[in-house]
């Protein structure tokens, strides 16, 4: 791979991982396994119960 900056420069992050082969469920900025999981992660976000210490 190759990246060249222009005159305004560049900014980029690289994220690399090995696969996990699990089933994604997308919902914007929330990635879970499944629908299910989706559902309760919007609902705890809506309750203020997402980010658990």
């Amino acid at each position: 791979m190759k990246v060249k900056a222009g005159e305004n420069g560049l900014r980029f992050l690289l994220f690399a991982a090995k696969p996990l082969n699990e089933p994604v469920a997308w919902g914007g900025p929330i990635v879970m396994n499944n629908e299910i999981e989706l559902a309760k992660a919007f609902d705890e976000l809506q309750s203020g119960d997402f980010i658990k210490d």
